[in-house]
């Protein structure tokens, strides 16, 4: 019998959290048993520097739109896009910092952005994410650079 998983969501945030740990980064959990870390899902921790940087999580099942509201984006933030793909096959990742998306909105969402009407339903297409297809060094820039 073949099983199927159901919540892509917490399978991308484990992905995520694999990856960044085979990176070298140590990596917190940012919403087991708290509330207090609402809309970040993880922190990855540089164990030379002592740097954290908060990581959200945004995932589907196959190819389609992430459901991401602009005006929640963080621009301090990394966010990790994930095709979590079925059992077997090889995630896809896109990580980018939430100051980029913001600074290129009207590019990254297009009509699907500020101004749609329905804010439970704006989104980005992983096609638009592309160039940041595996850009994990992204991580390491820092807020002040």
């Amino acid at each position: 019998m073949k099983r199927s998983y159901k919540n892509s969501g917490f399978a991308g945030e484990m992905l995520v959290a694999a990856e960044l740990s085979r990176l070298g980064y140590e990596v917190l959990l940012g919403n087991v048993g708290t509330k207090r870390t609402v809309g970040v899902d993880l922190a990855a921790v540089d164990p030379v520097t002592g740097r954290t940087v908060s990581v959200s999580v945004k995932s589907v099942r196959e190819p389609g739109a992430f459901r991401i509201d602009p005006e929640h984006v963080c621009p301090r933030a990394v966010y990790v896009f994930v095709i979590t793909h079925e059992a077997g096959q090889s995630p896809e990742f896109f990580v980018v910092r939430g100051e980029w998306l913001l600074d290129n909105d009207k590019e990254m969402w297009g009509k699907w952005g500020k101004a749609y009407e329905h804010p439970t339903r704006r989104g980005v297409r992983p096609k638009r994410l592309e160039m940041w297809r595996n850009k994990w060094d992204v991580i390491d820039v820092r807020d002040d650079d």
